[in-house]
């Protein structure tokens, strides 16, 4: 049965906030988290709107809220590919049974996987690997050598559970094409898929586990059915291809084959930050940034596509400095970023949350203030600000307290109103006053450290309050996707 052909692209980033034209590859990027509204044409609602309500010709009109965009991008970039009713849905639904409700085949004396062959293509010629497209993919069919992305199950026949299953590992298939990592019959069928796509294959035994199969799961000469959904893919060959020019020959590229290369190395750390992997995503987007700025341009129109590509991976980069605590190197692009577009609000917004990080408050509001006139109704915005105040007046509070006890002498110190900090437990405080007890009486120990994420805000307020009422230092730092409070003592120079 011939394939039916996809569904415009238009409408599959309607469903999957994904898109597949190369030409706009930077311009459409739902990977880059962000605040701008150029980005993406459309929005979501909160809820539903009532459309008598809209219609209304009274002048009331309809009240509605209107979804963060950081929300929306941020989630989408986020896209961990497992949520658990599609894991239940897809495993609960048996894909032999689906045939059985059809009348046509019914009568007949055949096999469930002979009456799931009719309706089938033939991807081989000797129906060695037939194909069921269930849902339409968009964009071209993967390449040759293309790293993939995709989530599958393999049923046996007479079986009604999957004999595998990446959904049920939670852990979806990643590989290159052409390797040989896989049996040759999903390789062929994973290379018949768009992006979005899911299909239906059968695979006789000489394009699977042959005549011994694998035991003891898969018996000899078994046919095999996979249902097969392409996740992503990113085609490597030009960016390959360019890496093993010569010098000479690089610089004798013109800007349309690095802006394809830059692409390539752009989705890349899309994938690296899919997985929280920033690190691996920051080289990648250096490498684009890298072919980008070294690229010669031979009218406006290439300085225009260049400059929009550099602000989309100068703005992914921020993200990441930020997501691993490099706030000096998040601000360094923002700046960078704002070289190209002072306006821009996302460089604006990451620049004022990287300096609310470290204490700069003043320049901190100012950013985030220009950015909330730009964009007046951006919630994420608003939410920056409110935090950034309850940031200052915190530090404010813990600065006075200090002084206090810097020039009053730590006994006779005035301690904090109970209002001014956070509760948290007796035994909690005891626990932390016993400890930096222990730690100061310890000269052997320089610091100590408490997991961030593991705190309450009481709990942070309360260690923050006790190690510097000691005169201990108390900063921030990252380590890896972790963040810690750590203390330590002071230097016989410290100030």
């Amino acid at each position: 049965m011939a394939e039916r052909a996809p569904i415009p692209a238009e409408e599959y980033e309607r469903q999957c906030g994904q898109t597949n034209d190369s030409s706009s590859e930077f311009e459409s990027c739902t990977e880059d988290a962000g605040l701008s509204g150029d980005d993406v044409p459309t929005t979501r609602l909160v809820s539903g709107l009532n459309l008598l309500e809209v219609c209304d010709t009274t002048g009331q009109g309809a009240e509605f809220e209107v979804e963060s965009q950081l929300q929306m991008e941020e989630a989408a970039l986020d896209n961990r590919y497992f949520d658990a009713e599609d894991v239940f849905e897809q495993l609960s639904r048996a894909p032999i049974d689906d045939e059985s409700e059809d009348s046509s085949t019914e009568d007949l004396d055949m096999s469930p996987f002979e009456r799931l062959a009719i309706k089938m293509e033939d991807l081989c010629g000797d129906r060695g690997v037939m194909k069921r497209v269930l849902k339409q993919g968009v964009g071209d069919v993967v390449p040759s050598g293309a790293y993939v992305r995709v989530h599958y199950n393999g049923y046996l026949e007479y079986s009604d559970e999957p004999f595998d299953s990446s959904r049920l590992r939670n852990e979806e298939l990643r590989f290159r094409l052409a390797t040989g990592s896989v049996v040759p019959g999903m390789e062929i069928a994973i290379s018949s898929l768009r992006k979005g796509e899911r299909s239906r294959f059968l695979v006789q035994a000489n394009y699977g586990y042959g005549k011994f199969g694998c035991p003891p799961r898969i018996p000899g000469n078994a046919t095999i059915l996979y249902e097969i959904e392409m996740l992503n893919f990113v085609d490597r060959s030009t960016a390959e291809e360019f890496n093993s020019l010569t010098e000479a020959q690089k610089k004798e590229a013109t800007f349309q084959q690095l802006l394809e290369v830059a692409i390539v190395e752009k989705n890349h750390g899309n994938e690296y930050f899919q997985r929280h992997q920033f690190k691996p995503a920051i080289s990648k987007y250096s490498k684009a940034l890298r072919t980008l700025e070294n690229a010669r341009l031979a009218n406006d129109e290439e300085e225009a596509k260049r400059n929009k590509a550099l602000l989309k991976l100068y703005n992914n980069m921020a993200l990441c400095n930020l997501k691993v605590g490099e706030y000096p190197r998040c601000i360094a692009n923002c700046n960078r970023a704002l070289e190209i577009d002072g306006g821009n609000v996302k460089a604006l917004y990451r620049k004022g949350q990287a300096l609310c990080e470290l204490s700069e408050f003043d320049r901190s509001k100012g950013c985030l203030l220009k950015a909330q006139n730009l964009a007046p109704n951006n919630k994420d915005v608003r939410e920056e600000l409110k935090k950034l105040d309850r940031k200052f007046q915190q530090f404010t509070m813990l600065e006075k307290e200090r002084c206090r006890k810097m020039f009053g002498g730590a006994k006779e110190a005035k301690e904090i109103k109970s209002s001014d900090i956070p509760e948290c437990s007796v035994e909690f405080k005891k626990l932390i006053d016993d400890k930096f007890v222990s730690f100061c009486e310890d000269a052997s120990l320089p610091e100590m450290t408490f997991p961030l994420e593991k705190l309450t805000a009481a709990e942070r307020d309360c260690i923050i309050h006790t190690a510097q009422g000691l005169g201990l230092e108390v900063t921030t730092r990252q380590m890896g996707p972790d963040k810690q409070l750590r203390v330590r003592k002071k230097t016989s120079g410290g100030a």
